[in-house]
């Protein structure tokens, strides 16, 4: 009996592989690759798009030129909607590459005593992603509402960050991991983006110690204050998941927390 329920478990996992993987090359087959010459940050960049033709939500997600943070969200995102019986997202994988410590770090920022001092350009990337791209792929359609971004590490603290700087224009911010010791200034600003009409996400995983402990007093700290009351973020620990790939757990709950 036990080695029958094996070689059922054994087949299931490997049709549900199956299955994953004709579904991931079909997203990637049918995505698009486009450019855009942006004026803000002074040079073209590069963005892939899945679901090209939805007309439904729109997913945001910073660093994806990897494809932890480009496919894997587009199928993730794309098998839940079916399953909710809605509409796939359109996603929005926006290329950093080598330009993340410039991208996602603002000019000036306060890291733990262990982390180094890098100087960024993030005021930038907010004028090319608010002012440039939105636009470009939105239209003149109002979509804040059904708008969402996700990032990983350290544009998953980008990404929270920019929320305090355009609090209500998304409907869901969902960090991986966000690196809170790269900027310890920011749980002054996090109950800006508490808004009773988003989605503030933030899960952890395996970090070091240090990481941990500022990870769980700044999140302590955001929840408490009386702003976010309304909304409380979300800030759940993904045990067992390392940093590197926390973001597909991750990506999993805001599946989850997108279509329901």
């Amino acid at each position: 009996m036990q080695r029958l329920n094996f070689r059922w478990l054994a087949r299931f996992a490997l049709g549900m592989l199956l299955v994953l993987g004709l579904l991931s090359a079909w997203q990637w087959s049918t995505s698009l690759v486009r450019t855009i010459e942006s004026v803000a940050l002074q040079e073209t960049r590069t963005y892939r798009v899945f679901n090209p033709h939805s007309e439904g939500r729109i997913v945001y997600s910073l660093d994806g030129s990897t494809l932890r943070n480009s496919l894997a969200p587009a199928v993730v995102f794309s098998v839940a909607a079916v399953l909710q019986g809605d509409e796939p997202p359109k996603i929005i994988a926006v290329f950093s590459n080598v330009n993340r410590d410039r991208d996602f770090r603002p000019a000036t920022s306060a890291p733990t005593y262990w982390r180094p001092r890098i100087v960024g350009r993030s005021s930038a990337f907010d004028t090319f992603l608010m002012r440039e791209l939105v636009p470009l792929i939105e239209g003149h359609r109002v979509s804040d509402k059904r708008r969402y971004i996700l990032g990983h590490s350290l544009s998953g603290l980008y990404a929270l960050d920019l929320a305090t700087r355009f609090p209500g224009q998304f409907a869901g911010v969902f960090a991986f991991a966000p690196t809170f010791s790269q900027d310890t200034t920011i749980d002054g600003r996090l109950p800006i983006a508490c808004n009773a009409d988003t989605v503030l996400y933030a899960n952890w995983g395996l970090e070091s110690a240090r990481d941990t402990e500022v990870f769980a007093a700044t999140a302590t700290r955001w929840k408490a204050d009386r702003r976010c009351q309304q909304r409380p973020p979300l800030t759940p620990r993904h045990y067992g998941s390392l940093h590197q790939i926390v973001m597909l757990t991750g990506q999993l709950h805001a599946a989850f927390l997108l279509f329901n």
